[in-house]
């Protein structure tokens, strides 16, 4: 992780939506109010090594984030506890940056992570990718904010302690190996980009690439909803562009799974600003006999919003 990163996550400057909620835009209010799978808590993914990473992550990543300017060096202590030696060691040196700020403000922050998911595993790496719910408060007020966090963990005698942590994906991303997951998050990537995507010269296309990814209740609504979105594209000329910047496996339960997704979207209309946003969404998937296919869409609430 870089210091700036580090700094960033440390200071509570998590990547937030900055340009209003999730679920709205210029576009008016994308339909998104479909049933997702499960309880949206990153303690109730299924069994297996998805359970026991995003658990891990979970605590550790809370216990780095949160803090007390009255016990800030026990805060710190408890953080570095979850954590390697090497990341430890920076990560004590980054609190210590931050503690003169924090005892002048007599600031506090509370992490929680509302969602998370797998980005890839092997038997001594792992990477998670967290949502995130954060806020600060001090004699300046308070702030609520909501972004996403990509944890780095490796296993050792301890198990598994947190080895990174940063605002986007590492340059050394650990790899999925295993070939069902990989394939769950290849179709998870393909329906969040395609979610995000949408340009008023080809509307019609492009709802049905997202309808060709998905299946049950959310087709057929999103089918009955497009008349009015591709209406209100066409009026104003709108084209907005996603990219997925990272998505993770929450649960695998047979033949359904869920996956947690980050995607940056710019939207632009003649004669006003792009909009830039960050959606975070969860992805319920169901396994048909030709493909792994969405059957819901949800966005996750932003804290902030």
């Amino acid at each position: 992780m870089t210091r700036l990163g580090a700094l960033a996550l440390a200071a509570g400057l998590l990547t937030t939506a900055a340009c209003g909620s999730g679920s709205d835009s210029a576009l008016g209010r994308r339909p998104t109010a479909y049933p997702a799978a499960g309880s949206n808590s990153a303690s109730a993914a299924g069994p297996g090594i998805e359970s026991e990473l995003v658990t891990r992550a979970t605590t550790a990543v809370e216990a780095a984030l949160s803090y007390d300017h009255a016990t800030y060096a026990a805060d710190t202590a408890a953080a570095e506890a979850l954590m390697t030696r090497t990341f430890a060691a920076s990560w004590e040196r980054i609190a210590e940056r931050l503690r003169p700020h924090s005892d002048e403000r007599h600031a506090r922050a509370t992490a929680r992570v509302v969602d998370a998911g797998v980005t890839g595993a092997t038997s001594r790496a792992a990477q998670v990718l967290l949502l995130i719910d954060r806020s600060v408060h001090s004699s300046e007020g308070a702030q609520t904010s909501g972004g996403y966090a990509v944890a780095t963990l490796r296993h050792g005698r301890s198990g598994w302690l947190l080895a990174g942590l940063g605002l986007t994906p590492p340059r050394r991303q650990v790899t999925e190996q295993r070939p069902v997951p990989a394939t769950v998050l290849a179709a998870a990537t393909a329906v969040a980009d395609a979610y995000a995507d949408i340009n008023s010269a080809h509307p019609h296309a492009d709802i049905a690439r997202l309808l060709s990814l998905t299946s049950g209740a959310f087709h057929r609504d999103y089918e009955r909803a497009s008349p009015e979105l591709v209406e209100r594209v066409v009026a104003s000329r709108a084209v907005q562009d996603g990219v997925v910047v990272s998505a993770g496996l929450s649960s695998l339960k047979g033949a359904h799974a869920r996956v947690v997704a980050v995607v940056t979207t710019v939207l632009r209309i003649p004669g006003q600003s792009p909009e830039h946003r960050i959606l975070r969404l969860d992805l319920d998937l169901v396994r048909t006999p030709t493909a792994w296919l969405a059957r819901g869409i949800r966005l996750v609430p932003d804290a902030g919003a």
